[in-house]
């Protein structure tokens, strides 16, 4: 059995800048990059879901000069506010050391896939699916491989720079339970 928590990140609307990335990597050295990617050359991950795994690994890697850069021109570029939810994720990011660089999963990433399309095709939001099935019961199959599973639901975001700060800075949720899940200590895959 795998020792692992995992995310499941389900990608659906948003907006990234490629010159703003480009000059942001220049604070990120080539190595720290190329660990964070994780996904490249896989045929099962979309191209923002390999995006998705790279960002979550940039924060895990490195939580401090993430905040400093990438969530610092996130804000500033789409005019987000410092309010509560905000500074609470500056604060977590500024004092949490380095996590191990999350591998993909292709379970985990068909099972994920599998639910995003069921919500889409509902219009249902949330961990249980249209038939009522709860988390449980969806990821009884990965439980038998992997140790502890977690699970990040991300609607209304396209991209992966916009479905990774959405579930960081975890807006009106009291226990912060997606920050939580990201920068979980145990997680060692992602789908």
């Amino acid at each position: 059995m795998k020792s692992s928590v995992v995310t499941i990140c389900i990608v659906l609307f948003g907006l990234i800048s490629h010159s703003q990335e480009s000059d942001l990597f220049q604070l990120w050295p080539d190595t720290t990059l190329a660990k964070a990617n994780t996904g490249a050359g896989l045929e099962y991950m979309s191209h923002e879901e390999k995006l998705t795994l790279f960002y979550t690994n940039l924060v895990r890697i490195n939580p401090g000069l993430f905040a400093d850069t990438y969530l610092e021109d996130y804000l500033s570029e789409n005019k987000i506010r410092k309010d509560k939810d905000v500074k609470s994720l500056i604060k977590t990011l500024s004092n949490t050391s380095a996590r191990v660089i999350l591998k993909p999963s292709e379970e985990l990433t068909h099972t994920a896939r599998a639910h995003a399309i069921d919500m889409g095709k509902t219009g249902r939001t949330g961990h249980n699916s249209s038939k009522g099935e709860s988390f449980a019961t969806r990821l009884k199959e990965p439980s038998k491989i992997y140790r502890g599973l977690n699970e990040n639901a991300n609607y209304g975001n396209e991209h992966a720079l916009d479905i990774v700060i959405d579930l960081l800075i975890d807006r009106n949720v009291s226990n912060a339970g997606h920050r939580k899940n990201i920068l979980d200590i145990e997680m060692r895959y992602m789908g």
